[in-house]
């Protein structure tokens, strides 16, 4: 009998507590690897063949074995072997996906639309590219720490270098963003004056929170805290633009110091939602 995803995980929190401490932690480090390297695969399907090792680990330690005697050295060469014979994510699961992507990179373009005086500015032509680079961004995240699992290199376990690894992304993704958004030629581009740009970022903000909130999912709860972050960035931005009640060089490290500081508190809570999912 098939059951779903979160039945798998429900049994599997209950097994491991009858697991030996050192297979119970190779297992949850199997688990966590396995769950960031699973974007795109039928969720489902994974957490079925998590829950299958872990009977079988279960049966071979009342045999006298252990997760390693048992699954071997290469715990990360095996899970991504294992990974690319589950069935890919539904259409339907990887569209949410994608939009869930475009809403957000485009919450971050309405900030670009605020960056010059005067009214705010929509270019079409960064709006079909800053996706690309936010996808892009947020597998580079996902990578970065899921290597920070399964390491030879002791230097790379460090939790300062692993943050130092997460800091270089998002500056490398925000640099991109404003790259794209100062460089793109201004073809197709739509202005919007103020009143009507703070209603626009309003609703687009309340759209994209809603439909994030939509997937039920804990792994989507910290880009429903982006999106609130990224909306107020853009309102105050905005609001600046008409009234200039502060000087414009507080205003940016404002925008500036929040918004990152934000995508720190994103990446570390991705990686605790991830973990969540496993108690």
């Amino acid at each position: 009998m098939r059951h779903d995803a979160q039945w798998y995980r429900d049994q599997m929190n209950q097994l491991e507590k009858q697991l030996t401490a050192t297979d119970r932690e190779w297992f949850a480090e199997l688990r966590e690897y396995a769950t960031f390297g699973a974007l795109l695969r039928d969720e489902t399907a994974v957490d079925a063949q998590l829950y299958a090792m872990m009977t079988d680990l279960l049966a071979a330690e009342h045999d006298g074995e252990d997760a390693v005697t048992l699954f071997g050295k290469a715990p990360k060469e095996m899970t991504d072997a294992i990974l690319k014979q589950l069935p890919p994510a539904s259409w339907q699961s990887s569209v949410q996906l994608i939009g869930i992507i475009t809403g957000i990179s485009w919450l971050v373009l309405l900030i670009g639309g605020g960056l010059t005086d005067g009214a705010m500015t929509i270019n079409l032509l960064s709006y079909l590219a800053v996706p690309t680079l936010t996808t892009l961004m947020i597998l580079g995240i996902l990578k970065a720490v899921r290597a920070q699992i399964y390491t030879t290199v002791r230097l790379l376990k460090s939790r300062v270098v692993g943050f130092l690894v997460l800091w270089l992304l998002m500056m490398l993704y925000i640099g991109g963003t404003l790259a794209l958004v100062t460089l793109m030629p201004p073809v197709l581009v739509l202005k919007i004056p103020f009143g009507w740009d703070l209603l626009v970022v309003g609703l687009a903000t309340a759209v994209a929170y809603w439909l994030i909130r939509r997937v039920h999912d804990q792994l989507f709860t910290p880009m429903a805290f982006m999106a609130l972050v990224i909306g107020a960035m853009t309102m105050l931005r905005l609001w600046w633009q008409a009234t200039h009640f502060v000087p414009r060089w507080v205003i940016g490290t404002i925008v500036v110091v929040v918004t990152v500081g934000a995508l720190i508190i994103y990446s570390i809570w991705m990686r605790r939602a991830a973990k969540r999912q496993q108690v």
